[in-house]
């Protein structure tokens, strides 16, 4: 054999080996990958089976002669507490801001503003307002011409924050604080609502050591 045929041998095996083992590494690398996919599709089935129910708890059985405990009711508890909050009737419909007029001794023609507010069956709470207008023969001497006086009266009003019981068919009002004084130094030291007709409230009150007075009020529009 020739040289030239010895080494055309030599070359033609060295192709055949690199064939061989480019193949062989083709297919190693198929093989990973197709196992890649199978692991990959084994998880999804995994994770796609449903997970087993836990089994619910069971209720011990009720002993003879015991009752079974009853199940709370938002909507029934609710209705207990606006129940607990709503005054008895003709109280129920007080609540709001009423207004009422009258003349007054020593302070002229006044108006008196007093609002309303339930906080439990028989509590309230009160908040009035009295404003007045200088009228000479209501007022003392030494103030019918006064114009400080007068100002004061008209624009400076006496108010007090009060709280209400009901007893006897009407709401009793002592005050928490009085917020200013009238024009004589006075303020409310008592107070007394009485449910007065349709729609109506009398309006009873004492100023300490001055006058006290009283007032039909009416119902403000809200």
């Amino acid at each position: 054999m020739t040289t030239k045929q010895r080494n055309f041998f030599i070359i033609c095996g060295a192709v055949l080996v690199a064939w061989y083992v480019h193949g062989w590494i083709a297919d190693m690398e198929r093989q990973a990958a197709f196992r890649h996919q199978q692991a990959i599709r084994a998880q999804q089935r995994q994770q796609a089976k449903p997970k087993p129910a836990v089994p619910a708890a069971k209720k011990p059985p009720l002993q003879a002669g015991t009752a079974p405990l009853p199940v709370p009711n938002a909507a029934a508890g609710k209705t207990a507490a606006a129940a607990t909050l709503k005054p008895p009737a003709p109280y129920a419909k007080l609540a709001g801001i009423w207004r009422g007029q009258a003349a007054i001794e020593g302070r002229g023609i006044c108006g008196l503003r007093f609002e309303l507010t339930p906080k439990t069956p028989d509590t309230f709470s009160g908040y009035s307002s009295f404003t007045c207008s200088n009228i000479a023969p209501l007022m003392a001497e030494k103030n019918r011409k006064n114009q400080k006086v007068a100002l004061l009266n008209r624009m400076d009003p006496e108010a007090a924050i009060l709280s209400g019981t009901l007893a006897d068919g009407a709401i009793h009002f002592l005050p928490d604080k009085n917020i200013g004084t009238d024009i004589n130094g006075c303020s409310v030291s008592s107070f007394t609502l009485t449910p007065f007709g349709v729609n109506r409230l009398a309006a009873e009150w004492q100023a300490g050591s001055c006058h006290g007075g009283h007032m039909v009020l009416a119902k403000a529009p809200r």
